[in-house]
């Protein structure tokens, strides 16, 4: 006989059963990225960045981060969706993405049917050429554009523009200015502006997330530019805790923000899955939602306190009501 479970979720489902680039200043597909300013949300958990295979269509539209089986549904602004999807051949078309954004669950229409969705805030680039671009070099930040050719490696420290037939040139930065609408950097012999107007390639089937302009030696520079696409996760790994001998909870948090927990009995019963996704908040606790539960739908929150290598929570939030778990609460300490 299976064990009672000695937490709210359990006992409670249980009853449940580059070429030339330029930035966009004005209907037609690019007409509509004029307005285009995209920038976190501030009310939102701390940004993710997902990278891997989108597809946008009327009735699909969906991302497969880099090396993983996950499937989420992307949730993108509706004139860069228009515009990826003009930049398709044919319906459906595979392209690559990196996006940062948010998780949360899926609840109506075709979204639904995956459980959770991926809402993005900025994004990097979206392109239909190559889709298959995971095994790429990720990048640092960087500005760059066409006539002339040039690229710039940015860091909080220094610009490094690099030009054809020209020697590289480092610009060390001397004040950073961060506002909502995008970021100054004052460097010794001018400025680099990145906006967050969507910047779109106009030699390839490419749109990219920030516009820039880089001025130097009295030249101005013209382009587009994208966020780091380097993404390391400390949090990843296997978590668990061991419950009175009789049960063991182990939680899974994966690189590609799946999230999976599962309750093992030492007398031989089936194990017990909840599945679902994961992100940190900005307020620094680590979140895992729930969406299926054996297979049924549910929406089911624990807050998540990191201290070291340990997790520790003493609520959940279960459709919306938020109960105690019982014993104190978890503590799941992770495997090294």
């Amino acid at each position: 006989m299976k064990k009672c479970a000695l937490f709210s979720i359990v006992s409670s489902l249980v009853l449940l059963g580059c070429s030339s680039t330029e930035p966009q200043s004005s209907i037609n597909p690019d007409e509509a990225l004029t307005s285009v300013e995209l920038a976190p949300n501030k009310q939102a958990p701390a940004r993710v960045l997902l990278r891997g295979q989108v597809i946008v269509g009327h009735e699909s539209r969906t991302i497969q981060p880099c090396n993983s089986n996950a499937t989420y549904w992307i949730d993108l602004p509706e004139p860069v969706r228009n515009i990826a999807e003009s930049m398709t051949t044919e319906p459906y078309q595979p392209m690559y993405a990196e996006v940062f954004g948010y998780f949360e669950p899926a609840t109506t229409g075709f979204a639904e049917e995956f459980g959770s969705q991926f809402v993005v805030t900025e994004f990097n680039i979206i392109t239909a050429e190559n889709p298959n671009r995971c095994e790429q070099p990720t990048r640092d930040a960087r500005a760059f554009g066409n006539e002339p050719s040039w690229s710039a490696e940015i860091t909080n420290n220094a610009i490094t523009l690099t030009q054809l037939g020209k020697d590289t040139l480092v610009l060390p930065v001397v004040n950073l200015e961060q506002e909502t609408t995008g970021t100054r950097y004052d460097h010794t012999q001018g400025t680099l502006e990145i906006n967050n107007k969507v910047c779109r390639d106009t030699m390839s089937d490419s749109i990219y997330g920030w516009s820039a302009k880089l001025t130097a030696k009295d030249e101005t520079y013209v382009g587009c530019s994208t966020d780091s696409n380097e993404s390391t996760d400390l949090s990843v790994g296997e978590y668990s805790q061991s419950i009175d001998g009789s049960t063991n909870l182990t939680l899974s948090l994966r690189p590609d923000h799946q999230a999976e927990t599962r309750y093992s009995y030492t007398d031989g019963s089936d194990d017990v899955v909840e599945s679902g996704y994961w992100q940190t908040l900005e307020s620094g606790l680590l979140q895992v939602t729930s969406v299926t539960y054996q297979g049924q739908k549910i929406i089911a929150t624990r807050e998540f306190e990191l201290q070291g290598n340990t997790l520790t929570t003493e609520h959940e939030t279960i459709n919306g009501a938020t109960y105690p778990l019982t014993n104190g609460g978890l503590s799941l300490k992770k495997a090294l």
